[in-house]
């Protein structure tokens, strides 16, 4: 649920920048992935886990200019002017504009629309910053305008908006965690027919989420890299003759030898992810936090060897985070950087941080679940 202290700001900055009250506040959170890598648009299972005060916040109001929708950005410091009927220009109120014209184009093109946002999820942290505003577009323009929708339904729309607008083919998973999930609560969700449940974690071991320093949009991997995973994806699956990756258990991975490379390493990352999830899962029922730090340093191995979407200082970081104590860290997000997310004792988080940013200039603690 939205509180007054997540939104005081964003309502303070759409005052002072249009001289008059929103008329709708709404925060959607980031979240971090703590198992399950890219098996969201393959079918499969992730555990996201919604973050507490790292998430974006927006402000609305009805215009003057009928179909206008004058953006402030407190991220990027400016003013973007849009028409609800433009297409996609490659700017960062496209997240905006392809959520409005989703579910209020009507309404938008007959009141116009004032909007502030901000965020306090770090760009190219991979924490999903753009899913957070997706989902918290749309909530707060279905609010403006007197309409519902599940939570369900809403993150469902937030990825067609940017599957289908941003041209960005992400899974459901972000938009999921962000629209649905509890902050400080793990998900296991189904991607593939969106079942999901919340699962406790054990209160003496706490994730901490590390910015590498690395952007993810800033490397060579970035949007181009993950389209090319996902074309990797399904090149796999029409070779195999199965709908999507995840028809597969780890009792198929046989079936992956006569495929050509890298696309056999593709399967089996997502393959044996999705298992991890499920034993994951299991290990946080048990309290067995020893045994999901393993699944995670595997799930690291296999970004880095299989899917190969991890980069040197990720690699360093992680090895690193192992040696001060961590029971488990992996790179978290869409890969070629972002952040790493460590399992610690609780009690040990204090000093395991100052190790981390000691040794490793470029890092930030962003958050600590």
């Amino acid at each position: 649920m939205t509180t007054d202290h997540e939104t005081a700001s964003v309502k303070a900055a759409f005052e002072k920048h249009f001289g008059a009250a929103p008329d709708v506040v709404a925060y959607s959170p980031g979240r971090v992935n703590l198992l399950g890598e890219h098996t969201d648009y393959n079918g499969g299972f992730v555990l996201p886990m919604a973050l507490r005060g790292l998430g974006v916040s927006i402000a609305l109001g009805k215009g003057d200019k009928p179909g206008v929708i004058e953006a402030y950005s407190d991220t990027f410091d400016q003013t973007e002017v849009r028409k609800i009927t433009d297409s996609r220009e490659g700017r960062w109120s496209d997240y905006l504009l392809g959520c409005l014209k989703a579910v209020a184009e009507a309404e938008v093109a007959a009141t116009g629309l004032r909007v502030a946002l901000e965020t306090t999820l770090p760009m190219g942290a991979g924490l999903s910053s753009s899913a957070a505003l997706e989902v918290v577009s749309i909530k707060a323009a279905l609010a403006l305008y007197g309409r519902e929708m599940s939570s369900v339904d809403v993150a469902v729309k937030a990825r067609a908006v940017e599957n289908d607008f941003v041209g960005m083919p992400c899974g459901i998973m972000d938009q999921f965690a962000s629209s649905v999930g509890d902050p400080g609560v793990a998900m296991f969700l189904n991607t593939h027919t969106l079942a999901y449940e919340l699962v406790e974690t054990s209160p003496d071991y706490a994730f901490v989420i590390i910015a590498s320093g690395v952007s993810h949009q800033l490397t060579e991997g970035g949007e181009d890299g993950y389209a090319t995973r996902v074309a990797e994806c399904q090149a796999a699956c029409k070779a195999l003759s199965i709908d999507m990756i995840s028809d597969l258990g780890v009792d198929d991975l046989g079936r992956i030898k006569d495929l050509p490379s890298p696309l056999d390493r593709r399967v089996r990352h997502v393959v044996t992810d999705n298992q991890r999830v499920l034993d994951g899962v299991v290990a946080l029922r048990d309290g067995d936090m020893v045994r999901f730090g393993e699944l995670m340093v595997d799930s690291h191995r296999s970004q880095k060897e299989d899917y190969q979407i991890t980069v040197a200082e990720t690699d360093a970081l992680v090895e690193a985070c192992l040696s001060y104590g961590a029971l488990g860290a992996r790179q978290t997000g869409g890969g070629w950087g972002g952040s790493v997310v460590a399992l610690v004792e609780s009690g040990a988080v204090e000093a395991f941080s100052q190790r981390v940013l000691a040794d490793f200039a470029k890092t930030s603690i962003l958050a600590v679940t």
